[in-house]
């Protein structure tokens, strides 16, 4: 009873705290910012969130594709489970199935290698925006303006990449107003050490995904290896753990409702800065037309996998990725429209052409903006359908995947590597040849025949323009009765006549030219010729578009910051590396609702059914109900904390960042966002937007109760 008193004076503590809009740039780090921080109950220095040269919070965090964090001085990472999933994957078979199981290595002699795992560290972020001046120059055709910021980029990049295993990439913030370049090492060598079971890992599976409350252990340790000398080098027996110049220590101190959390990730996409016409492109055409082509594709894929347990693992990954991005596209529609963002913002466009007709300067430098905007959304909108498509065509067919990057790196290779398509420098090749062997181990041939015929029926129906022109025309040479026999045979013929299902084949390929992969006679290949034209045509109308943003969206943010001066000042997420600062907190979705910051094992308990996706193992029970429970205990809680809520901004690419209490020590990991926060995206909701973690005291109890990972335990400093 004392323990639920203790609680319930902290919750109350904690009910309307103020959260704390921003993914802010590491180099961002305001005096203001810096002071809000320390009021909100920072203990630590903020300017040891980035220091350039020197040891510091950032170089402990990495990207994997998502986030992570190194948590000891032997390079073990900390990120989720579904993050590694994918290793997981490609290392199971019905005999040795890591996924359901999971994987435990109890010494480094047993860590086996992730396969197609890299991980990236920043060791630089510059801005360089005075290198593009002449690129951003007043008057100038959008094209020409495109085509100066390519070549200043592909500059900048060849200049930072001279030192050894480094790799650089250039960022554009506010719309392409300014340009960093952000260096990264990038360690090659990436081991599995742990990872919890699937019912631990992904308790709750898609019903609870995106939810509030939530009781998922969805956390894993991967462990980055680099050569003798300390360089990042490919596998090998002889490599040895890497020495990360910071990791976070786990926190000794219980967390509490209202204490002060950071998170440090790498958060892919916002689109805050988006004018109306753009959110209004969201609305009306992208989210509705990628949720009816999503729920096809997963529908056929769960059809094909419903038989058959190894082709259930080859086509994990995939359904496991598929499940997540309809459910996050169909609430973010759902917050969309729930939170009249559109409204919202065509609301402010319009107080926006007040501000600008009230002073003729402002006239003259604002006067077309909102007009052309609207003119390059709708010229926006009209390829949307087929990118669509397209994007989900080449992502969801391997042998169509690789035949068009074979046809295309046949014609690039003669190039200087300077003077390449982006994503086919030698550095793109080669990380493209090393996924291949990893999506082999998953390739089934009967579903990636089934999603071709789908994804192709689609593009042609679609194809109002006749981009696809040569497409068509392949199709409706062949025999049938209508055009889904005619597809149907062209499909038949493609499956069985290729060579490219087979990976030596495939591989030998990427080092002949355009005329020898032409003289394979390669049916996808030639398919891929055909498709390629279209692909092209479709591209240099994206890349007008491209272009047209590039000219108007700084002036537009420009125009908003100077016309809503107390707005919050940050970019847009964009892939680089940000920190956020907030509480925990919960919140109340609806009328006389509160949920509360934090659940406990008691929660997960009760929801077990015994059956996907909630199915405790005979294993976990018995930890849950034996004397070693009571350890993990928190005295206010009075159970075992599990997940919990802050106010932390966050978005997609943040799973796996690291949560930190106000000493800068681990208490977290980050694995979701609530559902009715999806909206915050596009405009932010402080009353609604949390963020949802793995407590590090679940993952404590978990590794000792249930999986007696003592290792790592060890190695974490908790044993």
């Amino acid at each position: 009873m004392k323990a639920h008193i203790i609680f319930a004076i902290l919750l109350a503590a904690s009910v309307s705290l103020p959260a704390v809009e921003g993914m802010f740039p590491v180099d961002g780090i305001t005096p203001a910012i810096a002071a809000d921080m320390r009021a909100m109950g920072c203990r630590f220095d903020p300017s040891r969130i980035w220091r350039p040269g020197e040891p510091c919070m950032a170089m402990a965090v990495v990207n994997l594709g998502a986030s992570g964090a190194f948590v000891s001085a032997d390079g073990l990472i900390l990120t989720n489970h579904h993050v590694a999933f994918g290793a997981v994957q490609s290392l199971s078979s019905p005999e040795h199935n890591y996924i359901r199981d999971g994987f435990l290595a109890r010494n480094r002699g047993q860590e086996i290698p992730a396969p197609g795992y890299s991980v990236r560290v920043m060791t630089g972020f510059e801005n360089v925006t005075p290198h593009f001046r002449r690129a951003l120059l007043p008057g100038l055709s959008a094209k020409k303006r495109r085509r100066r910021i390519e070549k200043i980029s592909r500059e900048l990049v060849a200049r930072g990449e001279r030192a050894a295993g480094s790799e650089c990439r250039i960022a554009r913030f506010y719309g392409g107003g300014e340009f960093y370049r952000v260096t990264y090492m990038k360690i090659r060598d990436m081991r599995v050490v742990y990872v919890p079971a699937r019912s631990i890992g992904e308790y709750g599976g898609e019903t609870d995904n995106w939810m509030w409350p939530r009781h998922t252990g969805d956390f894993s340790f991967l462990r980055a290896y680099v050569g003798p000398d300390g360089r990042p080098a490919d596998h090998s027996p002889d490599n040895v753990p890497f020495r990360p110049r910071h990791h976070f220590p786990v926190a000794r101190t219980p967390l509490r409702p209202g204490d002060f959390t950071l998170i440090l990730g790498y958060p892919g996409t916002t689109e805050r800065w988006h004018a109306a016409a753009e959110v209004a492109n969201e609305v009306q055409v992208r989210y509705p037309g990628r949720v009816a082509l999503l729920e096809g594709y997963i529908e056929l894929v769960e059809r094909m996998s419903a038989s058959d347990e190894a082709v259930r693992i080859k086509n994990a990954g995939m359904l496991k990725g598929l499940h997540n991005s309809i459910k996050n596209n169909r609430g973010l529609l759902a917050a969309l429209e729930r939170d009249a963002v559109l409204e919202t913002k065509r609301d402010r466009e319009r107080e926006l052409a007040s501000w600008i007709a009230a002073a003729p300067e402002r006239g003259r430098k604002y006067g077309l903006l909102l007009d052309g905007i609207e003119r390059l959304a709708a010229d926006e909108r009209e390829i949307i359908p087929l990118s669509t498509i397209s994007g989900w065509l080449r992502r969801g067919c391997r042998l169509l995947d690789r035949a068009l990057t074979l046809n295309r790196w046949g014609h690039e290779k003669g190039k200087k590597d300077a003077k390449r398509a982006p994503g086919y420098q030698e550095r793109d090749i080669a990380a493209k040849k090393q996924r291949l062997p990893v999506s082999q181990r998953s390739l089934d041939l009967a579903t990636d025949r089934t999603v071709l015929a789908f994804f192709l029926r689609n593009l042609l129906e679609n194809d109002r323009s006749g981009t696809f022109a040569k497409l068509a025309a392949e199709v409706d040479g062949r025999p049938g009765r209508d055009r889904g026999e005619k597809l149907a045979a062209l499909v038949d013929s493609l499956y069985r006549e290729t060579r490219l299902a087979d990976l030596e084949f495939t591989m030998r390929l990427f080092a002949v030219d355009a005329k020898a992969l032409a003289a394979t006679r390669d049916p996808f290949l030639q398919l891929a010729a055909k498709l390629q034209p279209g692909i092209d045509a479709l591209q240099r109308r994206r890349d007008a578009v491209s272009a047209g943003w590039l000219e108007l969206k700084p002036i537009y943010v420009e125009a908003m910051m100077r016309a809503y001066p107390d707005r919050p000042r940050y970019p847009d997420a964009n892939g680089t590396l940000r920190f956020s600062y907030g509480r925990v907190e919960g919140y109340a979705p609806r009328d006389a609702m509160r949920y509360a910051p934090f659940t406990t094992l008691a929660g997960v308990l009760a929801k077990n059914r015994g059956e996907p996706p909630f199915n405790l193992s005979p294993g976990f029970l018995a930890a849950a109900s034996g004397p070693g429970r009571a350890r993990h205990d928190d005295e206010a809680l009075g159970d075992v904390p599990v997940n919990f809520l802050t106010s932390n901004d966050s978005t997609g690419g943040n799973s796996g960042s690291p949560v930190l209490n106000a000493d800068g020590e681990l208490v977290g990991v980050l694995f979701d966002g609530n559902y009715e926060s999806l909206g915050s995206d596009f405009l932010y909701r402080p009353d609604i937007t949390r963020s949802i973690h793995v407590d590090m005291r679940y993952i404590r109890f978990v590794a000792e109760e249930v999986d007696r990972a003592a290792a790592v335990l060890r190695e974490l400093g908790l044993r």
